[in-house]
């Protein structure tokens, strides 16, 4: 009988030592996420940077405006001046576009932000 009690003990110990490891390699990522991002934005900075992103991307889309305001007040006419406001308009396009980018960046950190 001592050998089946120490082989159920060491099956147990077995079971143990496996879920333990199984633990370890499903938390291991989530934990080296959490790691990586203390270190890279240190404890609590991601809410800051987050609004920070928020912020850069309204300037940005308020640069956007401003320039097609200007655009619309041109007082020169012509295939040169078409040419340069087709071009500009493409230009307040893009910015237009990294605004949004950096709107999305922002709520992406702050989802971030609140998983850990």
């Amino acid at each position: 009988m001592n050998f089946f009690s120490e082989a159920w003990d060491d099956t147990k110990d077995l079971v143990g030592d496996v879920a333990k490891v199984g633990k370890d390699i499903v938390m291991a990522p989530a934990e080296i996420a959490h790691w990586a991002l203390n270190e890279m934005f240190g404890a609590g900075d991601l809410e800051k940077i987050a609004a920070e992103l928020a912020e850069l991307g309204k300037q940005v889309d308020a640069l956007g405006k401003d320039i097609n305001t200007a655009l619309g007040q041109l007082t020169w006419h012509g295939p040169a001046s078409d040419a340069f406001v087709d071009h500009a308009h493409g230009r307040v396009r893009e910015i237009a576009t990294v605004a949004d980018e950096l709107d999305g960046l922002s709520k992406s950190v702050k989802s971030l932000n609140n998983v850990f």
